[in-house]
């Protein structure tokens, strides 16, 4: 019963080291690539790049865009809460549809391709009607969320079975690392073109179509990327179809009764939906407070990003040193103090600055969940769970942003945004005490072996 405990060391940080680990991050660089070259690690690497490649040619632009179609504050509400309706209603039968393909590999590429496609549709909203434009392409960033819901899911279950524990959590952080090297590459070059290029807006919107097709290209070359995944002979079939028992809703119960993997959902749903109801409320404020324009999104990212990048080092450091639990902590409590400036922000330029926490936090926080998430999961049946584990995330990401633009209504976004600071650091505290119990409920066990 020894190896179930779970580990919660009081992390030591030594704040001092840190401009150490971030100038470590940028020297090993390529030289981690070299030595990665070829292995399942570097095709997770070179698949996370194109997926970063395809989503930043638009998305940080896209409540910028929205607002040039003519959309508003619900509209932009929308934009964050269709995609995890639509999410939530197709997960749980699209992974029991997954478990009954023969090639779980091709039927993930497959869905990734459908996904890309249908950003050729969005290229043409802005050719339609003035007056549907908005909702149109809400609507259709919701569908495009089913088949890259699904192909998502599948991909967690898919590298569960690829890469052992440890291994694991390294390839995580390092497809996390590198993705944030590309990420302001490609926003910072979007929005300079965006911003300075064009001569009037309706040339700007020629501009946003052109991206859209090139995210479609960058899609197809994401899927040939993502097929050179190496699969165990022995698990190749069944890399993201778990084994088949007689039925799928009987599992259901299980996965509610499973007190492992409760102990993880539960506190990690909560914090999800106050950081979920954060976005819109950052975004309004960004929109139409501070009246960020495409160039201004672009430094946003470019400032997350390298700050993501340069902090890999220590965020890989944490996570070799501490449990994935103390990690998840750590980066949660740093998410939650960050939006508490938000609302102080005078001007774009020190919302620039903030920046940089932003993308030190988040880094840390997406590898600790993916990787939570897979050790709470067992082999056998992972895609339901993690079917199961990404509905409940979507139903926040539908439920969030209402509960965000009723706070926006009620009392303002300022006054908003430190409602949900006080709720993400109830959140966390939540994590910390869940973990704290199930260890000293695990400890007289232990001591009896």
């Amino acid at each position: 019963m020894k190896k179930n405990t779970i580990r919660l060391k009081k992390p030591n940080i030594k704040f001092k080291e840190i401009p150490a680990y971030i100038r470590g991050g940028f020297s090993y660089a390529g030289r981690e690539l070299g030595q990665l070259r070829g292995t399942n690690v570097w095709v997770f690497i070179m698949y996370g790049l194109l997926f970063d490649t395809v989503n930043n040619l638009w998305r940080p632009f896209s409540a910028v865009f929205l607002q040039r179609l003519g959309g508003g504050e619900l509209e932009i509400a929308l934009l964050n809460a269709l995609p995890g309706a639509v999410a939530a209603i197709v997960l749980l039968p699209g992974a029991m549809l997954f478990r009954r393909f023969t090639n779980g590999k091709r039927a993930t590429a497959a869905f990734i391709l459908v996904s890309r496609a249908l950003l050729l549709g969005i290229a043409m909203v802005p050719m339609l009607p003035a007056g549907i434009r908005p909702l149109l392409f809400v609507i259709l960033l919701a569908i495009m969320n089913c088949p890259d819901a699904l192909s998502q899911t599948s991909l967690q279950s898919f590298l569960g079975t690829v890469f052992s524990g440890t291994t694991r959590g390294q390839a995580i952080a390092l497809r996390n690392k590198f993705g944030q090297a590309i990420i302001p590459v490609v926003t910072v070059v979007t929005g300079i073109i965006i911003t300075f290029v064009p001569g009037s807006d309706a040339q700007r919107m020629v501009l946003y179509q052109i991206f859209f097709v090139l995210a479609f290209l960058f899609g197809v070359m994401e899927v040939m990327v993502f097929r050179r995944f190496k699969v165990p002979v022995s698990t190749e079939d069944t890399a993201a179809v778990p084994i088949r028992p007689s039925s799928d809703l009987s599992l259901i119960p299980k996965i509610i009764k499973d007190k492992k993997f409760l102990a993880f959902f539960l506190p990690v749903l909560f914090f999800m939906f106050t950081w979920h109801a954060g976005w819109p409320l950052v975004a309004i404020h960004q929109v139409m407070v501070l009246q960020a324009t495409e160039m201004w999104f672009a430094i946003f990212a470019l400032v997350s990003g390298v700050a993501a990048f340069a902090s890999g080092g220590v965020w890989q450091r944490w996570f070799r040193k501490y449990s994935n639990n103390t990690v998840l902590i750590i980066s949660t409590s740093f998410l939650a103090v960050n939006i508490f400036l938000f609302p102080l922000t005078p001007n774009v330029q020190i919302m620039a600055l903030l920046s940089f926490f932003t993308g030190f936090s988040t880094i840390g926080i997406n590898a600790a969940l993916l990787n939570g998430v897979l050790e709470a999961t067992p082999d056998d049946n992972r895609m339901l769970y993690l079917a199961f584990y990404n509905t409940a995330a979507n139903v926040s990401l539908f439920l969030a942003p209402f509960f965000a633009h009723t706070l926006f209504g009620w009392i303002g976004s300022r006054n908003a945004m430190f409602i949900v600071g006080f709720m993400r650091i109830g959140a966390t505290a939540l994590i910390w005490l869940v973990v704290r119990v199930r260890n000293r409920r695990l400890e007289p066990e232990a001591k009896s072996e």
